[in-house]
């Protein structure tokens, strides 16, 4: 039972942050005060991401780290995940398409570069969540096999994370990768940025680890966050910290966190979360090449509106005969 109320936690957190992630890329802040949005929203959607890659890491390492034949459950994660991506390449071609130059005029180069893509970079917005977890989940795996101990694991990752936010600072040579990689894609927004929550999901889905976040009371969790965000908001001495125990808090808030028994509705937002995220960026390119929207609160409702009723739509599909393919969906 208690384990039913823990994954709900993680859901209902996960379902919160893919809306702030819908909130900052159409500025439905837009309709709140200056301050508000500099020391409490900017700040939570900056959270929101790193929490989608640390439950989906902690929620995979959680049975995988244990297990007898990990690299098959790495191989099933990663196919599912491909083909989850594949899916909405496909719904979304044709505005990959048009966003994408390398297809004017189509050149020999084209498979490669949508395979660089796929992985290291986007097909559509918002996308690079999807290649970084393809990519970064098995590294971390593989340096969990290299290293026995947490903070080995977590060093990689760490330094990765330093290396984008501090690369500007570094020698010419070392910018080499960087620069690289600019030329393609931007780099925080890839595996590279995306390896140290994945990391940090890995730590904490450890027995050890998770026997100390069960003996946290939920009311400490909460405030530690609210400390912690204080902190990561109003002085950001060491950029990466605050943000990083902020999040962490933030997870053991919701691991810990006593709900009501309503399974159904938890898998609900689940699904809503995955489906929110991969297809909000592009819904919102309808209303406003319908009807002239711009980024605001207006277009934030019509947005999550859309996205509300697609994925009622998908859902209930994939029930339907004949429909089971929707499955790849999410």
């Amino acid at each position: 039972m208690k384990q039913n109320k823990i994954i709900s936690g993680l859901d209902v957190v996960k379902f919160i942050m893919a809306i702030m992630i819908v909130d900052s890329h159409v500025k439905g802040y837009l309709i709140t005060p200056p301050y508000l949005q500099d020391y409490l929203i900017h700040p939570v959607e900056g959270m929101a991401v790193p929490t989608f890659f640390v439950i989906s890491s902690f929620l995979f390492f959680r049975k995988a780290r244990y297990a007898e034949k990990q690299w098959n459950l790495v191989c099933h994660y990663v196919k599912r995940l491909a083909l989850l991506y594949l899916f909405w390449c496909l719904v979304w071609s044709p505005i990959i398409y048009i966003q994408k130059d390398y297809f004017h005029p189509i050149s020999a180069t084209v498979p490669l570069l949508l395979v660089r893509d796929f992985f290291l970079g986007s097909m559509f917005d918002a996308s690079w969540f999807l290649g970084a977890l393809l990519v970064g989940v098995p590294i971390v795996w593989g340096l969990s096999r290299l290293f026995r101990k947490d903070v080995l694991v977590m060093l990689i990752p760490l330094l990765a994370s330093l290396y984008l936010q501090y690369v500007k600072l570094l020698p010419e040579q070392w910018r080499i990768f960087y620069d690289w990689y600019d030329s393609f894609e931007l780099p925080q927004l890839s595996f590279l940025n995306g390896m140290i929550w994945i990391a940090v999901g890995y730590v904490l889905s450890g027995h050890r680890v998770l026997e100390r976040v069960n003996k946290v009371r939920n009311a400490w969790a909460w405030l530690a966050l609210v400390v912690c965000f204080v902190w990561k908001s109003y002085f950001p001495i060491v950029p990466i910290l605050p943000g990083l125990l902020a999040v962490v808090a933030l997870f053991v808030s919701a691991y810990t966190w006593q709900l009501p028994e309503h399974p159904q509705l938890y898998r609900r937002f689940r699904t809503y979360s995955i489906l929110f995220y991969v297809i909000h960026d592009c819904f919102k390119k309808i209303p406003k090449q319908l009807f002239g929207c711009e980024n605001g609160p207006v277009l934030f409702v019509v947005t999550i509106a859309f996205c509300f009723l697609a994925s009622e739509v998908i859902m209930r599909m994939k029930e339907v005969k004949g429909f089971g393919w929707l499955r790849y969906a999410y």
